[in-house]
């Protein structure tokens, strides 16, 4: 057994662990979404705050086994390795800055006023689109180190990803 191996195991099970916890939050977002009021979508919202813990966690070990065995057995500047990188980096930013953030929001929102109808506060296009976005993104990079295209392949498939995610997104959260 050799250093890559593990490496490599070790990323499959971030991203394993990512994927499971990415599941669990789509499904606290079902059912916050059809809960009738604050009260009953609080609870929903604590747990999918629990499950998103995994996900900085799950983020640091994929680039960081991700770059030992890029730099034990591919090269920087590799199309596909520059662009998976990218979208590791767009993951964290669109988990934290908009679906985390938006969470947050929905939450002290129903917070606020438990009693009241949830339906307005929960169909929030941006949160729905940065939850599905983000999974979206997972599946473009992990179609990236399975097949390794060129840096304009690498691109065109992030893109068609982020373009799939986000559109079932809007559609969900409208």
């Amino acid at each position: 057994m050799d250093g890559y191996r593990i490496a490599l195991f070790l990323h499959l099970c971030a991203l394993m662990a990512g994927v499971g916890a990415s599941g669990l939050v789509l499904l606290v977002m079902l059912r916050v979404r059809s809960a009738a009021t604050g009260r009953e979508a609080l609870p929903w919202l604590a747990l999918g705050k629990s499950a998103a813990r995994t996900f900085p966690v799950a983020l640091v070990v994929l680039v960081a086994t991700g770059a030992y065995m890029v730099q034990h057995s591919w090269t920087w500047g590799t199309g596909w390795v520059d662009v998976g990188l990218a979208g590791a980096v767009l993951l964290g930013v669109v988990g934290d800055r908009l679906e985390g953030r938006t969470a947050r929001r929905v939450a002290a929102s129903l917070a606020a006023d438990p009693d009241a109808p949830a339906a307005a506060v929960v169909r929030s296009r941006i949160w729905w689109t940065a939850t599905l976005v983000n999974p979206a993104i997972v599946v473009g990079i992990v179609f990236l180190m399975a097949t390794k295209p060129s840096l304009a392949g690498s691109i065109g498939a992030l893109v068609v990803a982020i373009l799939v995610g986000g559109a079932v997104g809007w559609r969900l959260g409208g």
